[in-house]
């Protein structure tokens, strides 16, 4: 049983896609209300994390469907279950149930993971697990994200897609201060911008550049092959570990350049199959650099899908959290 978003490319849905090409049987539950208006979900989040009655009696779906289905297995991930609600779970069932949560430290919100007494905790950064293991003894495992090969791969684009997608820098995420602030020196530039929901009180002429428009599985391997650099500027949460952008723009056999983190030279050897970058000035300095040079993008984008789909997906992942658990 596999609980969070069943989005086109989101991170439950890329874990339940992948259980069952391995051949588990595998049933999901959607954290979401059903609300085609985005507007009208977030109205209902927002209700939900205030009124804490009407957030319990919403999550007892949760505890009726793993009682109904008994599954062996439980993965969290993403939904922030209240400890109680766990802890009925584990009463009701006998599955071995535990937490892989997607994010950085900054979105741990009421911090939900700390008290309910999942069997295992896993995460992508290295210094939650440190901390989780020896300030509150929690069983926290280190466990990075990944690419998906169904969807994070090469694929042929057609002229049209050549058209709509091409241009010098694309990226694809949320939009904060902090990102803008880094990548606004690129004004001028043939940029590209993917995803939705521009925030209305970020003041920033990248506005204009932000496309608004959703990309994920084979959209985003077109936007990102179709782009001549892919910009990974990571949210400053990420403390040692490193973005699923990171493993997703190598996957799809994009060119990235890619903020510097701890932890990302156990993943890809920097300059061969990734670059980085530490500081604003020499992100601008590696854009100028690289755009003049296709072949050495070329190479090191090729070498980084090979990394990629060799080391780091969803199945090789899944496989590491299975010798966990039952280790």
């Amino acid at each position: 049983m596999v609980i969070g978003r069943q989005l086109p490319d989101c991170f439950a849905k890329n874990i339940a896609v992948t259980l069952r090409q391995m051949g588990h049987q595998v049933r999901t539950l959607d954290v979401q209300f059903g609300l085609s208006n985005p507007w009208l979900h977030q109205a209902a989040a927002l209700l939900l994390q205030m009124v804490t009655t009407l957030n319990d009696r919403y999550q007892l779906r949760f505890l009726r469907a793993a009682a109904a289905w008994q599954p062996d297995l439980i993965i969290n991930a993403g939904a922030d279950l209240a400890p109680k609600i766990v802890e009925q779970i584990k009463t009701k069932t006998t599955a071995v149930m535990v937490s892989w949560f997607p994010d950085h430290l900054a979105n741990l919100g009421r911090q939900y993971l700390l008290k309910a007494p999942y069997d295992a905790l896993f995460f992508k950064d290295p210094y939650i697990v440190d901390f989780c293991r020896n300030k509150v003894e929690k069983p926290a495992f280190f466990l990075p994200e990944c690419c998906n090969p169904l969807w994070h791969r090469k694929v042929t684009l057609t002229q049209a897609e050549i058209d709509y997608y091409a241009c010098d820098l694309t990226t694809a995420g949320n939009m904060y201060y902090y990102r803008a602030l880094m990548l606004e020196q690129f004004q001028g530039y043939s940029f590209k911008i993917w995803g939705r929901n521009y925030p209305r009180w970020l003041e920033s002429p990248l506005a204009s550049v932000y496309q608004q428009v959703y990309v994920a599985e084979l959209e985003k391997s077109k936007a990102f092959q179709a782009a001549k650099i892919v910009l990974n500027t990571m949210h400053f949460g990420e403390i040692l570990g490193v973005n699923c952008r990171t493993f997703e723009v190598a996957g799809c056999g994009g060119f990235q350049l890619a903020e510097n983190r701890p932890q990302l030279r156990d993943f890809f050897e920097p300059d061969k199959e990734i670059v980085t970058f530490d500081t604003k000035k020499e992100l601008k300095e590696k854009v100028d650099y690289y755009l003049n040079r296709p072949d050495e993008r070329c190479e090191i984008a090729q070498r980084g899908q090979l990394r990629a789909h060799k080391k780091h997906t969803y199945e090789i992942r899944l496989r590491t959290m299975l010798d966990i658990i039952h280790g």
